[in-house]
């Protein structure tokens, strides 16, 4: 299991193999988000789907 940190070095989920794991900060409970492969993870200072990520806020997965 491999943890994924956000910028600001605060653990932000953990990946195992083809899903991601969130823990919900109120109830504690795990989110399991079942995935065929994760290809980027973008960071975004807003949830507009259309902002364009620069490069250096852009993570490519091996594999």
């Amino acid at each position: 299991m491999k943890d994924f940190r956000c910028q600001c070095k605060k653990i932000v989920c953990q990946i195992e193999g083809n899903t991601v794991i969130i823990k919900c900060r109120h109830c504690k409970r795990y989110i399991h988000i079942h995935t065929k492969g994760l290809i980027s993870i973008e960071y975004k200072l807003t949830p507009d789907p259309a902002e364009i990520a620069p490069p250096a806020a852009r993570v490519e997965l091996p594999g």
